[in-house]
């Protein structure tokens, strides 16, 4: 246990590094900046350790082909209210390590400008997280309670404008984004165009909530012919996804749900593909410092892609399940273990891209930390 004013220390700290990440990360959440703090600079340093089976069983989980692969993570974030009820934030990262998926990645997040006139009227404009889906606001390692991520929807920050805003217990989320909500791995890689993108929820009584979300629009690219395209412009070929998600917490419990079906006109093919899916994860907190959490996961989605003029459209359809355990050594420092697993439902379709499933094991160290408190520290020596 925290003694009573460690833990009152702890919980006011935890609020000030927090308050950042939330007005940045969160797809609903949306205050101005107090008068006093005009100026935030926060971040997060991560170091992970990964141990995988090889990448001919799981493409998925595999790291640097299952050789012991290290990562290392750094994000920034900051906000200045330049006028009254104006925020203008940015967030940047960076990482790299053999445990990487991409290698060496260097690049800004975020960069948008808010403007707040009430809790009912949130507008930004800029580079923002995609308003489909909710786990945008847990993406950071302080916020996720394991590891991994959920598979279907990885976080994309699109341009746009969105409005947002809450009213008793409704929150909306309403714009249009230049990028689609597809997985980098599952679909082409996708040219900017523009779409609608609409969400909302209800939060019947506290501790409780209910949502979903939606877009359309296309999805493929303009390097495709007009013999890929079978004759027709590639803004023709349309994405649909409808998504819904719940937030539960009681005591020292909270679960997280999401759901989304995903439609997808493919060239020379007359039906749509479609696919789902689907996670769950709960977070206990045993102790003020120490909490157990799992998350489970199935993906039925499709797997689109040209070679030459015949597309292949088939769905991944696997399970994979994450079981983890963190420690709190500080307010500001986490640590956390985690195992998973996937198993992958080998076909005659997918036989060719995918093997039978793996395990991975990562360790990871987070560290958050605030300038402005280090700058107010100095000051005040």
């Amino acid at each position: 246990m925290l003694l009573p004013s460690y833990r009152s220390r702890a919980v006011a700290h935890a609020r000030r590094w927090l308050a950042i990440p939330l007005l940045i990360a969160s797809p609903w959440y949306g205050p101005p900046l107090h008068a006093q703090s005009r100026v935030q600079i926060q971040g997060i340093v991560d170091g992970e350790l990964w141990s995988t089976t090889d990448s001919m069983s799981t493409r998925y989980l595999a790291r640097d082909n299952g050789r012991l692969a290290p990562v290392g993570r750094a994000q920034v974030w900051g906000a200045v209210e330049a006028l009254r009820n104006v925020v203008v934030y940015a967030h940047g990262e960076m990482e790299g390590g053999r445990g990487t998926d991409e290698g060496q990645y260097v690049g800004l997040e975020q960069l948008a400008i808010r403007y707040t006139p009430s809790a009912r009227l949130v507008i930004d404009a800029g580079k923002f997280p995609h308003i489909l889906g909710v786990f945008a606001a847990r993406r950071f390692s302080t916020r996720n309670p394991l590891i991994g991520v959920p598979d279907a929807y990885p976080v994309q920050y699109p341009r746009g404008v969105k409005l947002s805003g809450a009213a008793k217990v409704f929150d909306y989320r309403i714009g249009a984004v230049d990028l689609p909500a597809v997985h980098p791995d599952y679909t082409p890689p996708p040219t900017r165009s523009w779409r609608p993108a609409v969400a909302a929820g209800i939060t019947p009584y506290t501790g409780l909530r209910i949502g979903g979300s939606y877009t359309v629009g296309p999805y493929l690219n303009d390097e495709f012919t007009s013999a890929q395209l079978a004759g027709q412009d590639w803004k023709s070929y349309k994405q649909r996804v409808t998504a819904a998600d719940m937030s539960y917490s009681i005591g020292y419990l909270v679960l997280n749900a999401e759901a989304a079906q995903g439609r997808f006109e493919v060239p020379n093919n007359s039906k749509t593909v479609d696919g789902y899916a689907y996670y769950v994860d709960g977070q206990y907190t045993l102790t003020p410092r120490f909490f157990v959490a799992t998350r489970l996961e199935r993906n039925d989605y499709p797997f689109i892609a040209a070679f030459g003029n015949f597309w292949v459209a088939t769905k991944t359809d696997f399970h994979n399940e994450e079981y983890g355990v963190g420690f709190r050594l500080t307010p500001s420092t986490l640590v956390k273990t985690s195992y998973r697993t996937d198993r992958w439902h080998v076909n005659p379709g997918n036989a060719a891209f995918v093997g039978p499933g793996g395990h991975a094991f990562a360790l990871q160290v987070s560290q958050a930390y605030d300038v402005m408190e280090w700058i107010e520290r100095a000051r005040t020596r």
